[in-house]
């Protein structure tokens, strides 16, 4: 079955906009599907209520592939070109899939 990160990002106030900006110019999303072959997709959230936070959910075919995005150099040059942009350092939680439904339009 799949796992599922959920990244929680606190960012310094009021530079949401400038970090979601920088976010999709780098290509985040790109680089990470070009990188790890089990890396499914991904979200980038911003938390209603919230202005100084994000999301990432992102799915992965098993745990090996998000471990291998963990320890993945790109990993690290995408964090120190983004990290100007923290409050703190980002809370991640894995989730394993058990049931999924998806509404056919």
């Amino acid at each position: 079955m799949t796992i599922m990160s959920n990244m929680q990002i606190k960012l310094r106030e009021g530079t949401r906009p400038q970090a979601v900006e920088a976010f999709l110019k780098r290509g985040i999303f790109d680089e990470c599907a070009t990188t790890i072959p089990g890396f499914l997709w991904a979200r980038l959230l911003e938390v209603e209520g919230a202005p100084d936070h994000l999301s990432v959910i992102s799915v992965w075919t098993d745990k090996a592939a998000f471990d291998a995005w963990v320890i993945h150099p790109v990993r690290d040059r995408q964090e120190a070109d983004l990290a100007h942009f923290l409050a703190e350092a980002p809370q991640t939680q894995l989730y394993t899939t058990k049931a999924v439904f998806e509404r056919n339009s």
